[in-house]
C-alpha cells in the first residue's frame, strides 16, 4: 500500500510537469500560428502592391520610349532646320532631289535599327521567301501544263495507250482500241476496268499529263485526270489509259 502511494505521488508530479511543458509549447505555437495567419491575410495586399509596381514600371518604360522617340524627332527636325538655314545664309539652292533622297534613305536606315522596324522587315522577308517557295513549287507542279505546248508535236506513235472497258458492254475496249490505233497511237493493254464509269476519261501517270491531253484531244474526250491506283494496276505500265464510259457505249465504232 505504501508503494502505491509513492507511485501515485510520482505520477502526479510527472503529470504536473508534463502539463506545464504542454502549456509552454501551446503558448509558443499559438504565437507562431498567429504570425502565419497575419502573414497569409496580407497576401492579397502584397499581390496588389506587386502588380501596381509592375504596372508603374511598364508605364514608366513606355513613357521613356515615347520621350526618346520624341527627342529623336526633335533632333532630326533641328538638324534639318540648321542645314536649311545654313544653305540660305550661304546662298546655296535648296536640296536637290538626289540629296533629299539620300537624306530620306539615311533616316530610313536609322529607323531600321529600331526593334519595331526590324520586326516589320523580318515579316516582309518571310513573306517574300514564302512567295518564292510557292512560285518554285507551283512552277514544278505546272511543268506538265507548260510541257503540253512543248510536247504538242509529239508523234502519236510515241505514246502508249491502254484501253479499258468501264461498262458492262462486252468487246467495247477492243472496238475503242481500234479507234486508238487508227489515230496512230501505240496500243497497249486492252482489258476491262475493275470499276464502272459513266463518262469516258483519259488518265495519266504522274509526269505524263501532256501525252494524256494529246490523246484526249485526238479522241474527243473532255475529262483528263491523274491515274488512280486501281487503273494503274491493270494498265500494263502504259503512261496513258483511256477508260470508255457508258456515254460512249453506243457511239463507239
Amino acid at each position: 500500500m505504501q508503494v502505491i502511494k509513492e507511485i501515485g505521488a510520482f505520477a502526479g508530479l510527472a503529470s504536473f510537469v508534463g502539463l506545464a511543458v504542454l502549456a509552454m509549447l501551446a503558448f509558443s505555437q499559438a504565437r507562431d500560428i498567429r504570425r502565419l495567419r497575419e502573414w497569409a491575410g496580407s497576401a492579397p495586399e502584397r499581390d496588389a502592391e506587386r502588380k501596381e509596381s509592375t504596372s508603374a514600371v511598364a508605364a514608366k518604360r513606355a513613357e521613356e520610349l515615347r520621350a526618346l522617340e520624341q527627342a529623336r524627332t526633335t533632333e532630326r527636325e533641328a538638324i534639318d532646320h540648321r542645314e536649311e538655314r545654313r544653305r540660305r545664309e550661304a546662298g546655296l539652292p535648296e536640296l536637290t532631289r538626289g540629296e533629299r533622297l539620300r537624306e530620306s534613305l539615311s533616316s530610313f536606315g536609322s529607323r531600321l535599327a529600331e526593334p519595331r522596324y526590324l520586326a516589320a522587315v523580318f515579316v516582309v522577308v518571310l513573306a517574300v521567301a514564302g512567295g518564292a517557295v510557292y512560285l518554285v513549287t507551283q512552277g514544278s507542279d505546272n511543268a506538265n501544263g507548260k510541257g503540253a505546248h512543248g510536247k504538242a508535236t509529239l508523234k502519236p506513235g510515241e505514246i502508249e495507250v491502254t484501253v479499258l472497258n468501264g461498262t458492262a458492254v462486252p468487246g467495247l475496249a477492243a472496238t475503242y482500241g481500234d479507234k486508238v490505233q487508227r489515230k496512230g497511237f501505240q496500243l497497249g493493254a486492252v482489258t476491262n476496268s475493275s470499276s464502272s464509269f459513266v463518262d469516258s476519261v483519259v488518265m495519266f501517270e504522274r509526269g505524263h499529263a501532256p501525252e494524256a491531253r494529246h490523246v484526249a484531244a485526238a479522241l474527243g474526250i473532255s475529262k483528263v485526270r491523274l491515274m488512280s491506283a486501281d487503273i494503274s494496276s491493270v494498265s500494263g505500265g502504259a503512261p496513258v489509259s483511256v477508260i470508255v464510259g457508258e456515254e460512249d457505249a453506243s457511239t463507239t465504232g
